[in-house]
């Protein structure tokens, strides 16, 4: 339990950061915000793939951090669609050219060339959703979508740990996980629905329950789909954490595996009109 203690400690720790960025400062800073996470979380991506490769590692960063801001910018692909599709259809040569002007890295070329074309899709572009949900609507809503969407994910991941401490049980996929457990996701689940639940009490009424509810099942399952891929990542890396910036935690990339998913169905709930605001 102390393990949930220290996860809940790190994220009280950070809503005195997020919240300004999302409520007071000008937009543009929560953004930045999110680029400067992709910067780190996609770092340790690629220390996953490329290990001591510090300049490999750099520029798959950059390519992360580039698609990141694009597809914010061009709201993917529905404002500016060139620059969207050209982003998209840039990431493959320029992941191969990487490749090619670095002979000493042949062995190792198929593997970090998948990874620098996967690491701006599954970071950047994730977390991009993030970035694009904080101008959907008013300010206040933005801000709203954005911290409903944190706790879905965040209420899920300390709901599962809970439940799994507490009643055990079956394991829910051991060769990927050895520790999370049915109940644990159940757990899960119910934490995700609270989040909701609390969100339209609190300070997102607009969202209303008969839509929330539904939005944070779906959202919380494929966010512990989101988990369970990172850990695959991890496995085949033979590491247990992608880096140890959070305590209680591990890395950046840890902290928002089932996000960045969770992420992803909001806002396309939200876009396709799945889920519209009062």
């Amino acid at each position: 339990m102390s393990n949930i203690v220290r996860r809940i400690v790190t994220g009280l720790v950070f809503l005195p950061i997020i919240l300004p960025l999302l409520y007071i400062t000008p937009l543009w800073t929560f953004t930045a915000f999110i680029a400067l996470v992709v910067l780190v979380a996609t770092w340790e991506f690629l220390t996953l793939s490329h290990g001591n490769d510090p300049l490999g590692g750099g520029r798959g960063v950059l390519l992360s951090v580039m698609f990141c801001l694009v597809a914010w910018y061009t709201r993917f692909g529905q404002d500016h669609a060139g620059w969207f599709t050209l982003a998209c259809v840039g990431l493959v040569p320029l992941a191969l050219l990487f490749s090619l002007v670095r002979p000493a890295r042949i062995p190792t070329a198929f593997i970090e060339t998948g990874a620098l074309v996967l690491a701006p899709l599954y970071v950047g572009g994730l977390m991009a959703t993030i970035a694009a949900m904080h101008d959907l609507g008013s300010r206040s809503q933005g801000a709203g979508l954005v911290v409903l969407t944190l706790m879905i994910a965040w209420f899920g991941d300390t709901g599962a740990m809970a439940f799994g401490k507490v009643f055990g049980g079956p394991k829910l996929y051991p060769a990927v996980s050895p520790n999370k457990t049915w109940s644990g996701s159940l757990g899960g689940l119910i934490g995700s629905v609270l989040g909701v639940v609390f969100a339209h009490y609190v300070y997102l009424p607009s969202l209303s329950l008969t839509e929330g509810v539904p939005l944070a099942l779906v959202a919380g399952s494929v966010g512990q789909l989101g988990d369970l891929c990172e850990s695959v990542l991890k496995r085949s890396a033979g590491v247990k954490d992608s880096g140890g910036l959070l305590p209680g935690h591990g890395g950046i990339l840890d902290r928002i595996d089932a996000l960045t998913f969770s992420a992803a169905v909001v806002y396309l709930s939200l876009r396709t009109g799945w889920v519209t605001l009062v």
